[in-house]
């Protein structure tokens, strides 16, 4: 079944809404299990039960927060088709509710392992060091996957000792890199004329010589999971929790992490101290003389 003004809506989250291709394909994705929703129940695209739906979405092993998405994307695509004159009123869509969990995150520890995994795996020492300067930029500057991928060798600014990140909706922001983070760069810079095509802009390349894709830092960050011993893969997004605990640990106040992750919203960021709460509670449970051995 084809929705109306599909692909245009798509474009227009390109276009007026600042998003990127992930973006785009997310709501593609959603919409398209819209669709087969439609067909599958034989319901009209403006008219269709929640209850269903939200059967259909379990039917798929959706979880809550997948399908949080899947109701705010129809609530964007309905919104926008109302704006065309398409529809005069939108289909009431009540966001299902999830429990927001604490994120997962690594040691200080974990991380050192990580990165000579990162090194190990590899038998090129050109490649090993490429690996070694993706995993440091990851927890070094708490950016997303999409965000390293995107970083170009002109938004490193060496004597400033600082990165521009273009982030979510096309926001720039400058951060801070540290010493050590410095330091491996001057060495990858050195010789990644030996991994990277002429041409090539991007700061980090895959082992074609090109730009590296979400699935290229996801599959790198696997094999130095294995490599290190871990239960788990350890996921971009983990790395990125490891740098915001441990500034916060540090001292560091709510706002500067906020600005340095790119959140929109402090809420976003607040979600730190409650793993920092987490962990004083087992601290004082575990040490205080008070409490039961």
């Amino acid at each position: 079944m084809d929705l109306p003004f599909l692909n245009e809506f798509l474009t227009s989250v390109l276009v007026e809404k600042s998003g990127s291709k992930h973006t785009q394909n997310s709501y593609a994705h959603d919409l398209e299990l819209f669709a087969e929703f439609l067909k599958l129940t034989n319901s009209r695209t403006f008219e269709f039960s929640q209850t269903k739906l939200h059967a259909f979405c379990n039917s798929k092993h959706l979880g809550r927060r997948s399908q949080a998405r899947v109701i705010s994307t129809l609530r964007s695509y309905f919104k926008y088709l109302q704006r065309q004159g398409r529809i005069k009123v939108i289909p009431k869509l009540e966001i299902i509710q999830h429990v927001r969990t604490l994120p997962e995150t690594l040691s200080d520890a974990q991380i050192q392992i990580l990165l000579k995994a990162s090194q190990s795996s590899e038998k090129n020492e050109y490649r090993s060091l490429r690996n070694k300067v993706a995993l440091m930029l990851l927890y070094g500057t708490g950016c997303r996957v999409t965000e390293l991928c995107s970083i170009d060798l002109a938004d490193l600014q060496l004597d400033l000792r600082n990165l521009r990140i273009s982030g979510k909706g096309s926001k720039e922001r400058v951060v801070p890199v540290v010493t050590e983070v410095m330091e491996a760069l001057g060495e990858y810079l050195k010789i990644r004329q030996f991994l990277a095509e002429p041409i090539e802009k991007s700061l980090i390349v895959n082992d074609r010589g090109h730009r590296p894709s979400r699935i290229d830092i996801f599959r790198w960050l696997k094999r130095w999971s294995v490599e290190a011993g871990f239960k788990k893969n350890v996921s971009p997004h983990k790395l990125r929790h490891a740098c915001a605990t441990q500034l916060l640990r540090e001292g560091v106040d709510l706002r500067s992490i906020q600005t340095l992750l790119g959140h929109s919203s402090i809420a976003t960021t607040e979600i730190y101290t409650k793993v920092e709460n987490s962990d004083l509670e087992e601290a004082v449970q575990k040490f205080h003389p008070l409490a039961e051995r």
